[in-house]
């Protein structure tokens, strides 16, 4: 009889362990269907002040995937030949979660009047691509390159949008806990990058509609958007490029910059901004 009540404790232990056991693979595992190797995240979305500021803000929780590098077989518009191409090129996922709003009354006066948009609010995204070597900058825009697209899609085994194609409004908002998210996917791309580069940095605007009205140097007053800015550093040289040579510097973070990328990449310079810690 004791034997029979110690076997069935033993039995009833090993179950339960192996259901918890069940039941963290299961979650471990739906945690990585919606990561799906987007890793790189940045730590904060909205401000309480930013939100009672403008009471009409949105951000999107924006995740990227590691920066990757690769040869492709692209048709030089020119000649109409193929022709071996070095593409960089970044894919992110984006979704719209909700954003916990103050009470009415706030500490904060609201910096930005309130205008009624004209329709549903867009995502339009911009990226652009800093390279900062020897105190020099060169600018990269994202560039629509649909040969390349095709096969980065079936690189990555999952399509994804251009800068044009990606432009609509925004998805419907996705609650931490959901199982399944309303998210959109895009990639941007850059050729002819300095292959000397060993530090740049990626300028992403359009994830939000935060925006400050400051005055300029000359005393004009200037927009300045929210951006996300994520910093890179490439350990190898101009000989034998290869994409694990990419090291993420540091996490994304949110900065208000002039809508001008010349403007917005001197201040990134003027401010060392290069030399930002993650925030």
């Amino acid at each position: 009889m004791g034997l029979s009540i110690k076997y069935l404790f033993a039995t009833v232990i090993v179950c339960s362990c192996l259901f918890v056991s069940s039941w963290e693979n299961q979650a471990f595992a739906q945690k990585n269907t919606l990561n799906r190797g987007f890793s790189i995240r940045p730590d904060v979305v909205a401000t309480g002040e930013e939100l009672a500021s403008q009471k009409s803000l949105w951000v999107l929780e924006a995740v990227f995937k590691p920066m990757r590098m690769v040869r492709m077989e692209l048709t030089d518009p020119q000649t109409g030949k193929k022709e071996k191409t070095l593409v960089w090129y970044l894919v992110y996922k984006c979704v719209l979660r909700p954003i916990e709003r103050p009470n009415s009354t706030s500490e904060f006066t609201p910096e930005n009047p309130e205008v009624a948009p004209p329709g549903p609010p867009l995502f339009v995204p911009e990226i652009t691509l800093i390279t900062n070597d020897n105190g020099q900058q060169k600018i990269y825009p994202n560039q629509i390159l649909p040969e390349a697209e095709q096969i980065i899609n079936q690189r990555e085994r999952q399509q994804f949008k251009n800068a044009v194609e990606i432009i609509g409004e925004l998805p419907p908002e996705t609650p931490a806990d959901a199982k399944q998210e309303n998210a959109i996917y895009g990639v941007c791309i850059w050729t002819g990058i300095d292959p000397g580069t060993d530090y740049f940095t990626v300028l992403f605007s359009g994830l939000s509609n935060g925006y400050k009205n400051v005055e300029g140097p000359d005393g004009k007053m200037q927009t300045w958007r929210k951006t996300l800015i994520q910093q890179y550093w490439r350990p190898g040289d101009e000989f034998g490029q290869q994409e694990h040579e990419f090291r993420p510097k540091g996490k994304p973070y949110w900065v208000y910059l002039p809508d001008d990328p010349d403007d917005a990449a001197k201040m990134i310079k003027d401010l060392n901004m290069e030399a930002k810690p993650a925030s």
